[in-house]
């Protein structure tokens, strides 16, 4: 009876539609053991960052470099495995270099170089995991279908999001590190399980025994960015947005270390900024971004959220402030993941899968950390230079223009490919 009414409440809420449910509900258990099993670990490499703080833009650059690496041998496996094979087997990696983690940390005992080369890891392990699961999701998920649920879907991760730093909190104390490891390599093996049913749920929907290998070359993934203006424009939006994420999170982080002295002080203020982030993302995907699709529009809602945050950036130049800054982040990081985040991942149900794996994961990843790199040192550059932080908010504020143009133009190209997808259905969408 209980179980009937939530769902009804949600079907209003979310506009699920008849046989979305199992499909829905493997989907949304899955991210909340995903991002449960990262967020569990997440503490844990702010601990090793605060540790290496000194050299901590040359662990970005560490990650930046692994990626590099990683994205041809995530091609070839592509390339050469059913998405039923690699995908488990990605994470079972994963999965079993954690627990080798778990075995060789001791706390603050562990040596240096397992703390670094666990904070490249554990930054590795965040963008292809979730890049992978986003990859999966648009695959298995037809376009106005994405539309209404990949807000709800998202919203698992949140929930899990904040759930996990309670386990966190509660394993640590008794079992230290290695129990943290432990218990998220347990959530990250439930994911694995529930990516392997949903992968045979989709195949009895479709009546087919296997789904295809994608097949092509390694380097494909790369090469199709470049010849695409509709994931050039997808680059340009992650590189603009992480320009401003950067600036918004380090420069917190000095006013922090300029205003509040104690280390419990600045933690609570860290971990009240993360609750209240993750508590407003599960709001708008829960309740706001379907409907902000659907009613504004993909070019709108792209545009959105850089022509908000602007609005914010003019108020930091005219009137600095440590309150008035974290609540800045904190809009921007809620609208990052509960209206950006979902958007994005819509873009990509409109391309062909080779795309959506070899392209996606190369943007998700090599991009992503390349554009992070870049903005981590542009900040300390202005800094160094002796800008303050209201002068660099001021120099922000075009950037956010730039930002929206650009949303506009990508979203505009959305729609255009949407349709044609529509007029040629049962056909594989085009690439661009």
């Amino acid at each position: 009876m209980m179980r009937a009414a939530a769902q009804n409440v949600i079907e209003r809420l979310v506009r699920v539609e008849h046989g979305e449910w199992p499909k829905l509900a493997l989907a949304f258990t899955y991210f909340f053991l995903l991002l449960g099993g990262y967020f569990m670990l997440r503490p844990l490499r702010g601990t090793v960052a605060a540790n290496n703080s000194d050299i901590l833009h040359w662990l970005y650059t560490a990650t930046f470099l692994t990626m590099v690496a990683i994205v041809p041998v995530f091609g070839f496996l592509v390339s050469r495995f059913r998405r039923g094979q690699f995908i488990p087997g990605i994470y079972a990696v994963f999965i079993g270099t954690l627990l080798l983690f778990a075995f060789g940390f001791d706390d603050a005992a562990t040596p240096q170089w397992i703390q670094r080369t666990f904070y490249v890891w554990l930054s590795v392990f965040n963008l292809f995991v979730v890049s992978i699961f986003w990859s999966f999701m648009a695959d298995i998920f037809r376009p106005g279908q994405a539309t209404r649920l990949f807000g709800f879907i998202m919203a698992g991760g949140s929930i899990g999001a904040i759930l996990a730093p309670m386990a966190t909190r509660l394993v640590v104390v008794d079992f230290g590190a290695t129990g943290v490891m432990v218990v998220a390599a347990l959530a990250l093996a439930g994911a694995t399980a529930m990516a392997i049913v949903l992968g045979r749920f989709v195949r009895q929907e479709q009546h087919i025994r296997h789904t295809p290998v994608i097949g092509g070359s390694i380097w494909e993934g790369a090469v199709r960015v470049f010849r695409s203006e509709y994931l050039l424009y997808a680059c340009l939006l992650m590189l603009l947005h992480n320009l401003t994420s950067t600036f918004l999170f380090n420069g917190l982080a000095v006013l922090v270390d300029r205003e509040i002295a104690g280390f419990a002080e600045r933690t609570t203020l860290f971990s009240t900024v993360d609750q209240v982030v993750q508590l407003l993302a599960f709001a708008f995907q829960f309740f706001i971004t379907s409907r902000l699709v659907n009613h504004l529009g993909m070019p709108r809602t792209l545009a959105l959220v850089p022509l908000l945050l602007a609005s914010g950036f003019v108020l930091l130049g005219s009137s600095m402030g440590l309150v008035l800054f974290a609540a800045v982040q904190v809009a921007q990081r809620s609208m990052n993941y509960g209206v950006i985040g979902p958007a994005k991942e819509m873009l990509f149900t409109v391309v062909d899968r080779e795309t959506r794996y070899k392209s996606k994961n190369f943007i998700d990843t090599v991009v992503y950390r390349g554009s992070d790199v870049t903005a981590s040192w542009l900040f300390k550059g202005l800094m160094t230079a002796g800008l303050g932080l209201s002068q660099i908010a001021w120099l922000y504020v075009p950037v956010l223009g730039l930002w929206g143009v650009g949303a506009w133009r990508l979203g505009v190209i959305y729609n255009r490919f949407r349709t044609a997808a529509k007029s040629n259905a049962g056909d594989q969408p085009p690439t661009g």
